[in-house]
C-alpha cells in the first residue's frame, strides 16, 4: 500500500474532496495547520473516512520548523501501518496526473527516493538561512505588520554585528514534496544523525529544503536518490502565484513532464475536475 502524505491549512470542503478522491487507492494521513478555520470536528470526521488519518497538532508559521515536524508526525503514523511500502508526501493542492492504477503501478516494488538535489555552494544566498539562527516558529515573518518586520530585521542586524555564524553544514536543499520507501521513511525518523539533523534545523529557515536533502547523503541510501521533482509547477510566472495556480491550459506540459504530480491546482478548478475523472478512470 502506498501512503499519502498531505498537510492542509484550508479549505476544508475541497480538502475533503482531495481526500476522498486519493483515500480509495491509498492510505491518507493528514495534517491540518492548527492555525486554520479548519476546525477540530471537521478533522475529526476527516479521520472517521475510510483509509484516512487525521490530525490538527501544530501550529504552523510558514518556513518554520513545525512544517516539518508535521510531516514526520504523518510519516511515523504511516510507518504504524504494516502495509505501508511507499510514501509521496504532497500538499493539499497537489494532485496526481495519472489515473490511479497507473500511479499505483509506477511505484509498486520502487526503492528509489525521489527528490530534488540542489547543491547549496551554487548559490550563496541559502547560506544566510543556515548561518543565521531564525525565530519562524515564534515570530511570523509574513506577517506585514511594522512590528514583526522590525523585529526580524533587527534579528539579522544583531547577529552580523555580533560575527555570530552557526557552525552547521547543509551541502544540498530541494523542495520536501517527495517519495520514499518504507525503509528510507523510517531511517529519516529513527536515525540517530537524523534525529542530530532535526534538532539543528530548529532555528533554519525553512528548514524543510534541508532536511531530507542532507539526511540521506553519505549512507547507503545515497545510491537510491534519483534527483527529479515529480511534482510539476511553475515558478516563473508570479501573476499566477509562487508557484502558479494551474489550469488547463497547462495540462499539456503537465503531461510531458513525465510528473507524478500537479502542484498547485484548486479543488473544483476546471483542471482539478480532469485530474479527478482520470485519477478515477
Amino acid at each position: 500500500m502506498q501512503a499519502m502524505i498531505i498537510t492542509a491549512y484550508k479549505d476544508y470542503n475541497a480538502l475533503v474532496r482531495v481526500v476522498r478522491a486519493l483515500s480509495a487507492h491509498a492510505l491518507c494521513l493528514v495534517h491540518v495547520d492548527a492555525r486554520s478555520a479548519i476546525t477540530s470536528q471537521q478533522v475529526a470526521a476527516l479521520d472517521g473516512m475510510p483509509n484516512v488519518r487525521a490530525i490538527r497538532r501544530f501550529r504552523v508559521n510558514w518556513g518554520s520548523i513545525d512544517h516539518l515536524r508535521a510531516l514526520l508526525a504523518l510519516c511515523r503514523m504511516a510507518l504504524e501501518d504494516e502495509r505501508v511500502t511507499y510514501l509521496h508526501l504532497m500538499s493539499a493542492q497537489d494532485f496526481p496526473l495519472l489515473p490511479a492504477q497507473d500511479f499505483l503501478s509506477r511505484f509498486e516494488g520502487e526503492t528509489r527516493i525521489f527528490m530534488q538535489m540542489l547543491r547549496t555552494a551554487d548559490d550563496p544566498e541559502l547560506t544566510h538561512r543556515y548561518a543565521h539562527y531564525h525565530f519562524m516558529h515564534w515570530l511570523n515573518y509574513r506577517d506585514p505588520s511594522e512590528w514583526a518586520q522590525n523585529w526580524v530585521g533587527r534579528i539579522d542586524r544583531w547577529q552580523d554585528a555580533l560575527h555570530i555564524h552557526r557552525k552547521i553544514s547543509l551541502p544540498y536543499k530541494g523542495l520536501v514534496w517527495m517519495s520514499m520507501p518504507r525503509d528510507a521513511a523510517q531511517y529519516a525518523l529513527c536515525a540517530k544523525p537524523s534525529r542530530k539533523l532535526l534538532r539543528k534545523l530548529a532555528l533554519t529557515y525553512i528548514p524543510e529544503e534541508f532536511f531530507f536533502q542532507n539526511v540521506f547523503p553519505g549512507t547507503p541510501f545515497e545510491s537510491r536518490i534519483v534527483d527529479a521533482q515529480l511534482h510539476f509547477s511553475i515558478w516563473d510566472q508570479p501573476e499566477r502565484g509562487l508557484p502558479a495556480v494551474l489550469d488547463l491550459g497547462d495540462l499539456e506540459r503537465m503531461d510531458a513532464s513525465g510528473c507524478a504530480f500537479a502542484r498547485k491546482v484548486e479543488a473544483g478548478s476546471p483542471l482539478f475536475d480532469v485530474l479527478l475523472t482520470r485519477w478515477e478512470s
